[in-house]
C-alpha cells in the first residue's frame, strides 16, 4: 500500500469515527488537514504553471483539478494564475481554453473574469488580461518565426466556441488595432472577418484604426497589412483609404506624410494590383477625398473609370460633380467637356439633375448653373414637374429625394436665372414652344368630334 492510499483510509476511518473522537485530537486533525490541502494546492498550482515542461494529457489535467480546483487560483512568484502564465510559452498556450473553462466553473478571478482570462496581468500593473496576450503576443520562436500567431489563433477559436471570447471583446479590448502587425497577421485577419465594421469603427478618442496604425509606425508594413483585410471586408471604401480623422485628414493623406509619395503609393499598387480595379471604384472616391491626385491615380487605374458605383450607381463624372470639388469658374473645361446626356441625366444618388447637384452645394455654384441651363433649358421644366413626379419615380428606382434638396435647388435656380438675365429668353422660348404643342394636341380631338 503507497502513502496515497494508506492517507485515504487513515482521513476514512477518521471521519467515519469523528462523532466519537476526542474534540481536541478531532480539531488538532483538521488543523493538519487544512495544512495538507493548502500544501496540495500549492504543489498542484506549482504544477499548473509548468505545463510546459510537464506536458500532460487534457484529460489528466481535468482530473488534477477536479481534485484540486483551488490549485487553479494559485499565484507564482510573478503574481500569475496558471491561465496567465501558460500564455508565455508556445507548449503552454494550447492548454488555455481547459485552464479557462475549469477556471469559470470554479470562479477564478471573480464574478465576470471568465476563469481568469480578463483578469489583469501583474506584469504591467494589472493593465493587460490574457485575451489581450493571445491577439497582440509576437513573441519567436527560432525554428518557426510565427509560431505563436497560429497557437494563440487556435486558442481564439477554441475560446469563441466556448462563448469565452467574444464579439464585443474585439471593440473592448482595441484588439484589431493591436494586433495588425506583421507577426499577428492570421490573428488579425480572423479578428477582421469577426467584426469587419469594426475595422470602420472610431476609439473612445475619436481616432479611426487605420490613422492610428499609420501613425503608430515608420515601417508601412502594418498599414498593407490593414490596406489588404480592409478591402476584403469594404472594398467600395477601398479598403477605408480615404477615412477621415477627427481633423478632416484622409488616411491618404496622413500615409503620404508618414511614409511619402513612392511608399505609400507603393503599397496601394501591391494591395490593388493596377489591372486589378475594373470593379473597385477607386477613382469615385479618389475625386471625392483626394481630387489633387487624381491624374497619378489615373495613370495606374484607367479601367475605374467606366465602372459604376455599387450603392448609388454613379458614373465617375456624376461623383466628382456630387463631390462639390468643381466648380464652373476652376473647372470650366470639365463643364464644357459635358455631353448633351450628362447634361441631362438624372443623378442615381440623388434624384437630381446635374444642374440641380451644382445648384444644392454648400455654396451653390450659378455659373455653373446657368451654364447647364444655357445647354439644356428644357429642364427648367423638368425641375417643375420634379415634386409630382417624385412618387411615381420612388416606386421605379430605390432613392428618395429629399424634398429639402429640390426647394434648394429651385431658389438656386431663381437666382441663377436674376444674375443672367439672358437665361429667361431661352426658357420663355421653350416654355412658349411647349405651350403651342399643348395647344395644338387639344385642338386635335376637338376637331375630330367636330367632323364626327
Amino acid at each position: 500500500m503507497d502513502s496515497i492510499d494508506e492517507l485515504y483510509n487513515t482521513l476514512g476511518a477518521l471521519r467515519s469515527e469523528q462523532k466519537s473522537l476526542d474534540p481536541e485530537y478531532l480539531n488538532d486533525v483538521q488543523d493538519l488537514s487544512k495544512k495538507m490541502m493548502e500544501g496540495l494546492s500549492k504543489t498542484t498550482g506549482e504544477y499548473l504553471h509548468n505545463l510546459h515542461m510537464k506536458k500532460p494529457s487534457g484529460e489528466t489535467l481535468e482530473r488534477m483539478i477536479d481534485a484540486v480546483p483551488s490549485s487553479l487560483s494559485h499565484e507564482n512568484g510573478k503574481g500569475q494564475l496558471p491561465v496567465q502564465k501558460a500564455v508565455w510559452s508556445a507548449d503552454s498556450i494550447p492548454y488555455i481554453p481547459l485552464l479557462a473553462f475549469e477556471g469559470v466553473r470554479h470562479n477564478v478571478g471573480g464574478t465576470g473574469k471568465r476563469g481568469g482570462l480578463l483578469v489583469g496581468h501583474s506584469v504591467d500593473n494589472k493593465r493587460t488580461n490574457v485575451l489581450e496576450l493571445l491577439a497582440n503576443l509576437q513573441r519567436k520562436s527560432n525554428s518557426e518565426p510565427y509560431v505563436y500567431d497560429t497557437l494563440c489563433l487556435n486558442v481564439l477559436k477554441g475560446l469563441k466556441e466556448s462563448n469565452l471570447f467574444l464579439k464585443q471583446d474585439i471593440q473592448d479590448y482595441n484588439l484589431l488595432t493591436s494586433s495588425c502587425r506583421t507577426p499577428c497577421q492570421l490573428r488579425f485577419d480572423y479578428l477582421a472577418e469577426m467584426d469587419p465594421e469594426g475595422l470602420k469603427k472610431r476609439r473612445k478618442n475619436g481616432r479611426t484604426r487605420i490613422h492610428t496604425i499609420i501613425n503608430s509606425s515608420d515601417s508601412s508594413e502594418n498599414f498593407q497589412l490593414f490596406l489588404t483585410t480592409a478591402l476584403k471586408h469594404h472594398p467600395e471604401d477601398i479598403g477605408l483609404l480615404f477615412q477621415r480623422d477627427d481633423t478632416g485628414k484622409t488616411a491618404f493623406e496622413c500615409a503620404l506624410n508618414r511614409y511619402g509619395n513612392t511608399a505609400t503609393f507603393g503599397v496601394i499598387e501591391q494591395c490593388i494590383p493596377l489591372d486589378g480595379a475594373e470593379q473597385l471604384p477607386i477613382l469615385h472616391r479618389v475625386v471625392e477625398n483626394a481630387p489633387l491626385y487624381s491624374n497619378e491615380f489615373g495613370m495606374r487605374y484607367p479601367s475605374s473609370m467606366f465602372i459604376r458605383e455599387k450603392t448609388n450607381g454613379r458614373k465617375l463624372h456624376q461623383s466628382e460633380l456630387a463631390s462639390g470639388n468643381k466648380t464652373f469658374d476652376q473647372y470650366s473645361m470639365f463643364f464644357l467637356h459635358m455631353s448633351d446626356e450628362q447634361v441631362r441625366e438624372i443623378d442615381s444618388g440623388t434624384g437630381l439633375y446635374p444642374f440641380m447637384v451644382s445648384a444644392s452645394g454648400e455654396t451653390s455654384d450659378l455659373s455653373a448653373v446657368y451654364h447647364l441651363l444655357r445647354r439644356n433649358p428644357s429642364l427648367v421644366n423638368g425641375v417643375f414637374t420634379h415634386n409630382s413626379n417624385s412618387k411615381r419615380r420612388e416606386t421605379r428606382t430605390t432613392v428618395s429625394v429629399d424634398r429639402n434638396i429640390i426647394s434648394a435647388s429651385l431658389n438656386a435656380v431663381i437666382d441663377a436665372l436674376i444674375e443672367y438675365p439672358s437665361v429667361f429668353a431661352l426658357c420663355d422660348d421653350f416654355f412658349d414652344e411647349g405651350n403651342r404643342k399643348r395647344r395644338e394636341s387639344q385642338r386635335r380631338p376637338n376637331a375630330a368630334a367636330t367632323e364626327e
